[in-house]
Parts: C-alpha cells; sequence; structure tokens
C-alpha cells in the first residue's frame, strides 16, 4: 500500500511540474515582448552609395532610437533629414562603420522623421531605424 502511495504522489507532483514548466497556469501566453529594434533590421544595399536610392526616403520608427547600421565593409556614413519642401536637407557629421557589426549612423531620432543615408563607397548590409 505505501508504494502505491508514493507513486501516486510522485506522479501527481509531476504532473503539476510539468503543467508549470509549459504555462499550464494560462497567464504565460498572454504576455507579449516588444520586437528589439535590431530584431526589426532589413537588409539594405547601396545605389551611388546612397540608401535609399533617390528619390525615396526612409522614415524613422518606434522600434529604435538611432539609426543603426550594420555594414559589409567599413564605410564612412552619413545621415540627412528632410526639412521641408524647398528647405535644405539636415546633414549630421559623418561616422565610421566597421566592418560587420552594429554602429549607429544617428542618435536619438524622432519617430516619423524622413532621412537617407550617405556613404563614401556602396556597401549593403542591415539596417535598423
Amino acid at each position: 500500500m505505501r508504494t502505491h502511495k508514493k507513486i501516486a504522489t510522485a506522479l501527481a507532483v509531476g504532473t503539476l511540474a510539468a503543467g508549470l514548466l509549459t504555462g499550464g497556469a494560462g497567464t504565460a501566453s498572454a504576455d507579449v515582448t516588444p520586437m528589439s529594434c535590431l530584431g526589426g533590421a532589413k537588409n539594405f544595399s547601396t545605389t551611388n552609395k546612397v540608401w535609399p536610392a533617390y528619390p525615396n526616403w526612409a522614415t524613422t520608427t518606434a522600434n529604435c532610437a538611432d539609426v543603426n547600421v550594420k555594414a559589409t565593409i567599413g564605410a564612412n556614413v552619413q545621415a540627412c533629414f528632410y526639412q521641408g519642401a524647398g528647405a535644405p536637407h539636415k546633414c549630421y557629421p559623418q561616422r565610421w562603420l566597421s566592418q560587420g557589426v552594429w554602429d549607429t549612423a544617428v542618435t536619438d531620432v524622432a519617430n516619423g522623421k524622413k532621412f537617407y543615408l550617405k556613404f563614401d563607397r556602396n556597401t549593403s548590409g542591415k539596417i535598423a531605424y
């Protein structure tokens, strides 16, 4: 009789533990993890050392506070922002992007701003903004 009681207790504890580990409580599936900035990165490739190709603009998003670039080759980059019809673009100082690592082209950008990137050579890679 004692053996049957020990087996029943062990099975009950194992079932309870398995339920907790697999989200049996029901709240784990309701949790939503927001996409990380770099997790939303897109592929890019320059045309005439500019991305996106003229006359297109990229638009900053709430996903990232910066414009982040991971270039396949090292390059200087300059971020330029649209200031309105007839106004000159606001271009920030050039920054060096190291090959194969995430770097920022420009930091602390507001959401919904149109921009493009100018490079000192053609390159490709990933971009998150």
